[in-house]
């Protein structure tokens, strides 16, 4: 079952019971109120027995049809003696009321007026019956008098009233239904919005279809198609720089390929005419190629891998103690120096992809160094310094970008990832890196991380 239909089904069961209840409730309010208007017309009815009980027993006919309509009207009245004796029954034919035990003891003068209800034939009545005593025709004897009330007319009207009841409950649920069927119509409309986007997504791989998403939907829909839709851009803004790297790369690997490719074949077809100087210079160069190729595609690999899901933990890591132990590495080079100053700085992180990063920033500054490369360390912030001629201005935008060169850099070895790479691995980590131009020369590059969150123990502070 559709959301549309849960909602309106719902929806019209809650009426339902609703308007059940509220029915239940007016013909039970209704029915009392009927019965309270027929017991008090029964008593007062009783009150004009009593006052014209004589006129009822008076011996001229004249005399009981002046009274008789005043008290009976459309009732019947019956009286009896202590002996259960019927003395008299005005009314309607075949309109015999009983009299039992209950009625005796009220003559008796044991019990008030009782009202019941009684049926005779297939008809209800409501009776009461009174005791009386006479005044002026046989003084002092003691009668009781029933009267009777059709109920078939109170039956009528509030089996008329439950019909008018349940038919405008009837249309009142289905009002509601209905209005929960639209209401809901237009709430999951943007869910049927997004259930579409999707499966064209699915079938069509056209991300640009987030640009088609209402965003202007209330509260969590709205929300929920806003996050779809930064999805969708972000999962389009990720092919789009994959492609990119797949175009930069394949045109990165070109080069190296095809000098390789020319060596070799140059190596196979003129084997016999190169000297030994020359086959060793040609085996060189595709050696060098070759190795080119494989820094290459270990950097491609770096550069594409989740290294926020890598099976390396996360641990406090000593910048100061890493920037030392690198510069272990490069202490023989026989024309650089590597110093660090600064102190030392923890910070949250994996251990070899901070390492990688800060090794690549070195190579760097080597690359361009006429003699020193400094790490400078201060709160989460490494700087790699060196004293070469800097970067130019228009250039510092892009040196983080993949693949970019400056014209000086292309003759140099390297593939133009290094420092893309470290853009990448202190992404990661939330940081940024930074490149700009020192004050007395030369270039500085680098990444600020945060510090280490460390929870304090009790005698902290």
């Amino acid at each position: 079952m559709s959301l549309r239909w849960r909602w309106a089904v719902g929806l019209g069961l809650v009426a339902a019971v609703a308007i059940g209840l509220m029915t239940l409730a007016a013909i039970f309010s209704v029915e009392r109120r009927l019965r309270g208007t027929m017991d008090q017309d029964l008593r007062e009815r009783a009150t004009r027995v009593h006052e014209l009980t004589d006129g009822l027993f008076g011996q001229g006919e004249e005399q009981r049809e002046e009274v008789t309509p005043r008290i009976v009207n459309d009732t019947t009245v019956q009286a009896f003696d202590e002996d259960g004796t019927v003395l008299l029954r005005v009314g309607p034919a075949g309109v015999v009321p009983p009299v039992d035990a209950a009625d005796l003891e009220v003559i008796a003068g044991g019990g008030p007026a009782l009202l019941r209800d009684i049926r005779i034939g297939e008809a209800l009545y409501r009776m009461i019956t009174v005791r009386v005593l006479l005044r002026e025709h046989d003084p002092g004897k003691v009668v009781a008098f029933q009267i009777l009330i059709d109920q078939s007319q109170l039956e009528g009207n509030l089996s008329a009233l439950t019909r008018q009841l349940l038919s405008i409950g009837v249309i009142g649920v289905l009002l509601v239904a209905l209005t929960g069927w639209i209401m809901a119509s237009r709430a999951v409309r943007p869910i049927s919005d997004l259930t579409q986007a999707a499966e064209h997504v699915a079938s069509t791989e056209d991300l640009y279809a987030a640009e088609r998403l209402d965003i202007s939907a209330p509260a969590e829909i709205g929300r929920l198609a806003t996050a779809f839709r930064s999805m969708l851009n972000s999962l389009r803004a990720s092919r789009q720089e994959q492609q990119r790297l797949v175009s930069d790369a394949g045109h990165e690997l070109r080069t190296p390929i095809t000098a390789l490719k020319t060596n070799l074949e140059v190596l196979r077809r003129q084997d016999e005419q190169l000297t030994r100087e020359e086959q060793d210079e040609m085996i060189e160069a595709a050696l060098r190629e070759s190795s080119q190729l494989a820094q290459l595609a270990a950097e491609l690999v770096d550069l594409t891998s989740d290294v926020r899901h890598a099976a390396e933990p996360i641990e406090e890591v000593d910048l100061r103690a890493l920037a030392l132990e690198l510069r272990s590495r490069y202490i023989r080079l026989p024309d650089r120096e590597v110093l660090v100053s600064g102190r030392s700085t923890v910070v949250d992180g994996r251990r070899t992809q901070l390492e990688r990063a800060m090794s690549n920033l070195v190579d760097n500054g080597i690359k361009w160094a006429e003699r020193r490369v400094e790490i400078v360390l201060e709160d989460g912030t490494v700087t790699v310094r060196d004293d070469g001629p800097g970067i130019p201005e228009e250039e510092l935008p892009h040196i983080f970008r993949r693949f970019y060169r400056s014209v000086e850099a292309r003759s140099m070895p390297g593939s133009g990832l290094g420092l893309a790479i470290v853009d990448h691995l202190i992404g990661a980590h939330g940081g940024r890196v930074f490149a700009r131009n020192s004050a007395a020369g030369g270039a500085e590059v680098g990444f600020t991380l945060p510090p280490a969150e460390r929870e304090e123990g009790p005698e902290a502070g």
